[in-house]
């Protein structure tokens, strides 16, 4: 059986809705980047991070086929087209606020506290492969509970490359000594998850949630349709 767990994060693990198109995110954060004297309108600032984020995006698709930006480095750009010079615990907090202006649901899904800590408990390796920003997904383990119940956490922003690239989950193993030989990836993007489980070679569990893709082919070496996590093979064995 596993001796390796590596889990998706955001529809797999967390239950989590958010919208950054809304214009009300934009123009409530414009309003952050005035308080530092500098004026920018909700949309002009939007559409500012977008073309930041696009040019990092360009640039660190030199390295690797699914590269990732870091949120602050966008914002820094901008901040800095705009006259500011801010600082990291300024650029920090802005990511923040997006994030949580963007915010409109976030919990765990039922179990996952229970798998997480059967597995560790019968002496299973606990890695969390999530796509996203570091800033706020180290807060939000934390405030959901779960941060130490891994026993690495890697995140695409930090690696600055992200699922399915399989360069992501050499990252895992060279950063956190993962053993690839015994490893199941979880996750609920057959294009993500589980394309990127398939690549590297290694088994995986497609859970299908809310938040999955529709209408995409799912070759996973098990499927969960219903949601259930506690249905993950060999967890509680």
């Amino acid at each position: 059986m596993y001796e390796t767990y590596i889990f998706d994060l955001y529809g797999t693990l967390i239950d989590i809705q958010t919208d950054e198109e809304k214009q009300e995110v934009w123009d409530r954060l414009s309003l952050h980047f005035g308080y530092q004297g500098m004026s920018i309108t909700g949309s002009e600032l939007q559409a500012q991070f977008l073309r930041e984020r696009d040019l990092q995006l360009t640039e660190a698709a030199r390295n690797c086929q699914y590269p990732d930006f870091v949120m602050e480095d966008v914002f820094c750009s901008v901040a800095r087209q705009l006259g500011g010079e801010p600082d990291q615990a300024w650029l920090h907090e802005t990511v923040r606020w997006l994030r949580t202006l963007s915010m409109i649901h976030i919990s765990l899904y039922e179990g996952v506290v229970e798998i997480l800590q059967t597995l560790r408990e019968h002496g299973k390796k606990v890695f969390l492969l999530s796509n996203g920003q570091k800033t706020f997904i180290e807060a939000e383990l934390t405030m959901l509970g779960i941060l130490p119940l891994f026993d690495g956490i890697a995140i695409s922003s930090e690696a600055g490359v992200s699922k399915p690239d399989p360069l992501f989950y050499r990252y895992l193993v060279e950063h956190y000594g993962a053993d690839l030989r015994s490893a199941i990836m979880i996750g609920n993007d057959p294009r993500t998850d589980i394309a990127g489980a398939l690549t590297i070679g290694i088994d995986s569990c497609y859970i299908r949630t809310a938040s999955s893709p529709h209408d995409t082919t799912v070759e996973s070496t098990q499927s969960i349709w219903d949601g259930d996590l506690r249905k993950i093979p060999g967890w509680n064995a």
